[in-house]
């Protein structure tokens, strides 16, 4: 908690620093951003074997840009925590709150030394002409930045909350590791390749706990502009170093490898009557090989809609609708999962959209199908998580 309220008193200094340009940039090339999010999650039991909890958790994240030129930026993110929410107590396989919480910021892919650093990289661009360039960036990078982004479903502070709506939990990219991506854009199509070393500290191998692997994806990206709205279309695929135990066999290696669509569509020819802000249109799907441990799905389909209203005369709230199944692995504990989720965001405050803030009512319905052994039948754990999150950001 201590930490919490250190790195409180430092964004309040910075906000008290830039409030009287009217802007909160340090200088011309120094700013910085920020975001509170307090969230607080009731899970009530319908079927399983687990009882009805309820949890409460705090983040700040705190992120500092430098560019020193208009090609160059030197970036620094933090994440400091107070509590785990459900984590600690949720039975499902899909987390109901995809925020790093207070024990994910710590130890972060097994180093000691790493606790609530998030990112640290420094990044390049090379301009050829007004359509084309190619931006380097290298250090501690979030793969999810680059692979399977998605406009309406990427963000757990100011969209969806359960991971399967934020990115693929078919061995979702990795995060806050060493790692170089490089961005080609020509028009409306872009290009991510993106290479990463990292650790699954989830893994045991005997006495072993931890496995260290390589990480690459290739992301393939068309940006669509209509008079309907602004659609993105993405295709990738990703493979792993061989060093994945092979299911029921600790001895064979194998790599893990993927592919995934993962696109966004602003439905500006349906009639919105809530806004004059266009409804919007999502849909992931995904397959990996399911072989390995590590792999708890085969394949996953989620779609959903994005609804913008006004309220008491505000705009900037919206709705938020999300369904997803996702099929086991054919060797796993879990047959298959539904999960289905509705949000609504209403915007509290903003200032000259420097200064934020949001209220989001949430609610998730969970549904994991566990498959049955010598010991036990096969059964369902089933339930209903309400939500609520406040967040503050500028």
């Amino acid at each position: 908690m201590q930490k919490l309220l250190n790195f409180m008193a430092i964004i309040l200094f910075f906000l008290f620093i830039s409030s009287e340009s009217g802007a909160l940039e340090v200088s011309e090339k120094l700013s910085l951003e920020g975001t509170f999010a307090g969230v607080y999650q009731w899970l009530n039991r319908s079927t399983g074997e687990f009882k009805s909890k309820n949890r409460g958790s705090g983040m700040i994240d705190l992120g500092v840009s430098f560019k020193p030129t208009e090609r160059d930026e030197f970036y620094i993110l933090g994440s400091f925590g107070s509590g785990n929410g459900l984590k600690d107590v949720s039975p499902f396989l899909l987390s109901p709150n995809a925020d790093d919480l207070e024990d994910d910021v710590k130890n972060i892919n097994g180093h000691r030394k790493q606790d609530n650093l998030l990112e640290a990289w420094y990044a390049h661009t090379f301009k050829f002409n007004n359509s084309t360039s190619l931006k380097i960036t290298a250090g501690i990078i979030d793969a999810t930045v680059y692979i399977d982004d998605n406009r309406l479903a990427n963000c757990e502070i100011n969209q969806f909350m359960n991971d399967v709506f934020v990115n693929t939990p078919l061995s979702t990219p990795p995060s806050y590791d060493l790692g170089v991506v490089a961005e080609l854009e020509k028009g409306p199509f872009n290009l991510k390749v993106l290479g990463m070393s990292t650790k699954n500290p989830d893994i045991e191998i005997g006495e072993k706990r931890g496995v260290f692997y390589k990480y690459y994806a290739l992301q393939l990206g068309y940006k669509l502009e209509t008079k309907f709205g602004e659609g993105n279309y993405r295709i990738y695929g990703f493979l792993t170093s061989k060093v994945f135990p092979k299911r029921e066999s600790e001895f064979k290696k194998e790599k893990l490898k993927g592919v995934g669509i993962s696109l966004d569509q602003d439905l500006g020819f349906i009639n919105n009557p809530f806004s004059q802000e266009p409804l919007g249109f999502f849909l992931r799907t995904g397959w990996q090989d399911d072989e390995v441990l590590g792999a708890d799905y085969k394949h996953l389909i989620s779609v959903g809609l994005r609804i913008p209203f006004e309220f008491l005369g505000k705009k900037g709230n919206e709705l938020g609708i999300g369904y997803a199944y996702l099929k086991g692995a054919d060797k796993g504990e879990v047959s298959y999962t539904h999960a289905s989720e509705i949000y609504i965001k209403f915007k509290l405050f903003e200032y000259e959209k420097k200064l934020s803030s949001d209220l989001t009512l949430d609610f998730q319905y969970l549904k994991d199908r566990i498959r049955g052994t010598e010991e036990r039948a096969t059964f369902s754990n089933e339930g209903l998580i309400f939500g609520l999150r406040w967040i503050f950001s500028f």
